[in-house]
């Protein structure tokens, strides 16, 4: 919250050393910060995004949502999604501007949307707009929906940032449970501190990890969210389930119900591979997951070659894109 208000101090200093000149001040793109964002569910959005007003166009974006019933968390980011911003004439004098981010959430099509209206299109003066909410003849012109149950927003505004978020790095770090056979990892400095000190028994760490974004980070076009799945004991033994596709995630919850429950839409971020090829980007290098093909299940995701052949003499399958089961692509060395 402190960041968010010395964003939208400096923001507001600029526009006031700019006077008498905005129009170039603002020539750039602008970013934008989502500022008390709150559906009618009660849930809330938070995130920025770049709008260049001399494309008309959305030039970056990383935007979460809470979920709800019926309703997956998500995080609408360039990996994952598309974006859209223009004049939406529904009938004077409600013409405004809304910018728009679609989302293949699992099957095809745009089936996840989430717009955002304003009075005009934001160019950076005001520093701070209000959403527009309701519209005069009913509904909400700033909403989600689409394949999911609609909810509308409430209220809410934007406000410009001097600068887009930074590019933040994590450590992924992996542990092992010898009594269970079972690995898992995280990049949560509270939850990395329970597994080392044995607040969660008998999990030690197996040396391995490798770098990821942070939550929230500036996305470039391949990057995307990673979601964790918990799955409910069975035998006693509880695992969990990652993945960077935004369609995985969705066909976790669409195919197997209450018995997997999701924990986070982005416990970091990470890019994916060509899901054709498994090529990872410039800069980044493989991470292969591995399956245990039994129950109670297990997964294991490894940077290590020597790692994977290890695990596939043991009769683990290989997961994920490509010939070699690339699941996602941790930030290079």
């Amino acid at each position: 919250m402190c960041d968010s208000k010395r964003w939208i101090q400096a923001a507001a200093l600029a526009v006031a050393l700019a006077a008498g000149g905005v129009g170039e001040a603002w020539a750039a793109t602008q970013y934008w910060l989502l500022q008390d964002v709150v559906f009618t569910d009660g849930r809330t959005a938070n995130g920025s995004f770049g709008y260049d007003a001399a494309a008309n166009q959305v030039t970056s974006w990383n935007v979460r949502v809470q979920g709800a019933p019926g309703i997956l968390p998500f995080t609408y980011v360039p990996g994952n999604s598309t974006a859209w911003a223009g004049l939406i004439a529904e009938g004077l004098p409600e013409q405004h501007f809304r910018i728009i981010f679609y989302a293949n959430e699992g099957s095809g099509g745009a089936e996840r949307e989430l717009r955002l209206s304003v009075v005009s299109e934001p160019v950076g003066a005001p520093p701070s707009i209000p959403l527009l909410t309701l519209a005069s003849g009913g509904g909400y012109l700033s909403a989600e929906c689409c394949s999911i149950p609609g909810r509308g927003i409430s209220a809410g505004s934007i406000a410009t940032v001097p600068f887009p978020p930074p590019v933040g790095l994590v450590d992924v770090i992996e542990f092992y449970h010898a009594g269970l056979g079972h690995y898992v990892m995280s990049a949560d400095p509270p939850e990395i501190d329970a597994l080392d000190s044995g607040y969660f028994a008998g999990w030690t760490r197996t040396s391995y990890s490798f770098k990821a974004y942070a939550t929230g980070s500036s996305a470039g076009s391949t990057m995307n969210p990673v979601c964790r799945y918990f799955k409910w004991p069975v035998a006693g033994v509880t695992t969990h389930f990652f993945s960077a596709s935004a369609k995985e995630c969705w066909l976790v919850d669409h195919l197997f119900g209450p018995e997997w429950v999701i924990e986070s839409d982005n416990m970091f971020q990470i890019d994916l591979p060509d899901t054709s090829t498994g090529a990872c980007p410039g800069g980044t290098i493989p991470v292969y997951r591995l399956w245990n093909g039994l129950l109670p299940t297990n997964h294991r995701y490894t940077t290590n070659l020597a790692v994977r052949s290890t695990m596939i003499g043991l009769g683990w399958i290989p997961e994920g894109y490509g010939s070699v089961g690339v699941a996602m692509c941790a930030f290079g060395p």
